[in-house]
């Protein structure tokens, strides 16, 4: 889910332009189609380069980040990390083709991103971070999940909300966005006063790569 909590505006946001070529050896050059697959991972971020007509793995390459925890049942990460080790993973797996850079980039068709969820950001307007991401391991919203179960009684709007977990008698997680989205609006009311709009982790890659705020129903 990605939540809008004020009105539209136009996204201002770095864009991911081509990655530069590397100065070094001449390298083979590869034929046919390729596809670029990004796994989000809660301790990295890892990049696959595919060839498209048969599924077979031509370039692999990860990149860690850091995890911070403030305190007992708390779990942040840099959404900027996310971004800086994306680039690093995907020049790793380019380059582990073997083949020309440029090339490679000429091949490649399609690309996908998938991350963890619900790992939740926070947005300004101007699509930037208000804070550390709350990663799909915190567990500083599970007040919050009762309250929100005792908010939604006899309200049947609000209920259908709530149907994926037992037909909406819950319980209700944490790891959801819900809850985390009702902490930052009653623990952090500056944060939540600036916040534009609250996204997952892997909705924040794809504005980067593309410029776009959208959500993906997979997540």
């Amino acid at each position: 889910p990605l939540l809008r909590i004020r009105g539209g505006g136009n996204v201002v946001s770095s864009i991911g332009g081509a990655l530069p070529h590397l100065p070094g050896s001449k390298k083979r050059q590869g034929v046919g189609k390729l596809v670029l697959g990004i796994d989000q991972g809660t301790e990295s971020i890892r990049a696959c380069v595919f060839d498209a007509a048969t599924g077979s793995v031509v370039g692999m390459s990860a990149q860690p980040y850091v995890t911070s925890f403030p305190k007992p049942g708390y779990a942040e990460q840099s959404p900027q990390d996310w971004w800086n080790s994306l680039a690093v993973a995907v020049r790793g797996a380019i380059d582990a083709t073997g083949d020309e850079r440029e090339h490679v980039l000429d091949r490649i068709v399609a690309m996908c991103v998938d991350s963890t969820s619900c790992t939740v950001v926070a947005l300004d307007s101007h699509n930037e971070p208000l804070r550390p991401a709350l990663l799909w391991m915190d567990q500083r919203a599970s007040e919050k999940t009762k309250l929100m179960m005792e908010r939604a009684k006899g309200d049947e709007e609000a209920m259908e909300f709530l149907q994926v977990n037992c037909g909406g008698q819950g319980p209700v997680s944490a790891e959801w966005m819900l809850p985390k989205s009702l902490w930052l609006k009653e623990e952090e009311p500056d944060t939540w006063s600036k916040a534009e709009t609250v996204c997952e982790a892997q909705d924040y890659l794809n504005l980067k790569l593309t410029g776009k705020l959208c959500s993906s129903s997979c997540n």
